[in-house]
């Protein structure tokens, strides 16, 4: 089992530097060029997931521009139920001197178009017609048909590593030798039938486990009261699926040194079911927030989700007839899903640098691969510091049973 846990500190485009490291034999540029795929009889699992991010870091230089064309102009008329509408209402919703800031932020973005928008940079505000059709109208960052043969290699590779591995169940029961003929242990063959009685493994969970207050937000001695805290986020199923997990509001309020441990070995953030298929990459993506926030973060996610729909669909048309239609949309949806963090994680933490917005503190992620029933679970702890606060919060993936 492989883990990844990607720190919430990080500066916006130190996270796409971040990438490089991943990808091994790729190298993804500053801003969204084509990734030179290797022919897909040779294209391995790393350069997939290299050439995923290059579709989704173009993907967030399109956010970055929604989200800053919103921000400056929250009064613009936008299409009913588009991202750029949801965004704008999310602004009035404001208390006016937060959505003055956010708009001085956004106006000081939009003139140095190069280094915050990549090729979405160069339509002017009062032109940009919004994310789905700027997106939409823009070639993929990738071959197309080299990305739908390289996901239809993967799973090929899966399914029969998957056939020689017996399939991978859900049960516990392993066969194990036994030394010498007691009373006790019934030898049948070379494997005793009755092993002890154990509830089987029935998915996965993550589990917040503590959150600690280093310090409070706020400088010195101009703290005034405490700190009220709120974490929600996302997650993703190895299939893509991507499910909210709405705000949960701590009932305390934090100052400094102030710790909170969940009950019954933590707070059930992400609950999965196992796998059909190994590999599998679980994710989970944690926002905290104070809880003035208001619902700007659930508007961000529910963003996210519009946002994925339409990458998708963009892929879907481009990969053509290299895939089946229900592989093509599971294999797509797998893909993307595995990057949901990196998307979440890199826009929020260009809105805290950007617009310094001190009701956020940025998001954290944490990524395994399961290779089989059998792999022990990680933890780790998040550290959430900006605006003059820092938190800890302590996590854990555990089997279900």
């Amino acid at each position: 089992m492989s883990t990844h846990h990607s720190p919430p500190r990080r500066r916006a485009w130190f996270n796409r530097a971040i990438a490089v490291l991943f990808t091994v034999a790729l190298t993804l540029g500053l801003g969204a060029g084509v990734v030179q795929a290797a022919p897909a009889s040779s294209i391995t699992p790393n350069e997939i997931t290299a050439m995923a991010r290059s579709i989704y870091a173009d993907a967030t230089d399109a956010m970055r521009y929604s989200f800053a064309v919103a921000a400056a102009e929250p009064n613009r008329a936008w299409p009913a139920g588009s991202i750029e509408a949801k965004l704008a209402a999310g602004f009035r919703d404001m208390p006016a001197q937060r959505r003055q800031a956010y708009a001085n932020g956004a106006k000081s973005a939009l003139a140095k178009p190069d280094s915050n928008f990549g090729r979405y940079g160069k339509t002017r505000p009062a032109d940009y017609a919004g994310f789905a059709r700027a997106y939409a109208e823009s070639p993929l960052p990738v071959d197309a048909q080299r990305f739908g043969s390289a996901l239809k290699a993967g799973y090929q590779d899966a399914m029969a590593r998957r056939a020689v591995a017996g399939g991978g169940g859900a049960s516990d029961a392993v066969c194990r030798d036994c030394p010498d003929p007691t009373p006790d242990c019934e030898l049948t063959g070379e494997c005793d039938p009755t092993p002890p009685p154990v509830r089987p493994k029935t998915g996965v969970k993550f589990m917040i486990n503590r959150v600690t207050c280093i310090d409070e937000t706020g400088s010195g001695v101009g703290e005034w009261g405490s700190d009220e805290i709120a974490f929600g986020g996302f997650v993703v199923t190895p299939a893509g699926e991507t499910i909210q997990k709405t705000a949960y509001e701590i009932p305390q309020g934090f100052d400094d040194g102030t710790i909170w441990t969940f009950y019954n070995q933590g707070h059930v953030f992400g609950n999965f079911d196992l796998p059909l298929t190994y590999p599998a990459v679980y994710t989970a993506t944690v926002l905290l927030t104070e809880v003035d926030a208001g619902g700007f973060a659930n508007i961000l996610n529910t963003v996210w989700q519009q946002v994925r729909g339409v990458v998708q669909q963009k892929i879907a048309e481009k990969v053509g007839q290299v895939l089946e239609p229900i592989l093509r949309s599971q294999l797509i949806a797998q893909a993307l899903g595995a990057l949901a963090g990196y998307f979440a994680g890199e826009l929020i933490t260009w809105i805290v640098n950007s617009f310094q917005d001190d009701t956020f503190l940025q998001a954290g992620t944490s990524t395994i691969t399961l290779n089989s029933i059998d792999d022990a679970l990680p933890g780790g702890v998040f550290r959430f510091q900006d605006h003059d606060g820092t938190y800890d919060v302590s996590f854990s993936w555990s089997w279900r049973r």
